[in-house]
């Protein structure tokens, strides 16, 4: 039963540092949300 436990807050450890992680990477560069978004499909007509 408790290996159950530890993997289960292994897993929510792993989403609180995913979910800090991208808080921290938003403050430091604002940009990677539009880039990101650039799939080349559209040609550039979704970015607006």
């Amino acid at each position: 039963m408790t290996s159950y436990i530890y993997a289960l807050l292994g897993l929510v450890t792993l989403c609180v540092f995913w979910a800090a992680f991208q808080l921290w990477l938003r403050k430091h560069d604002p940009d990677t949300a539009e880039r990101s978004n650039k799939c080349g499909g559209c040609n550039g007509e979704c970015e607006k």
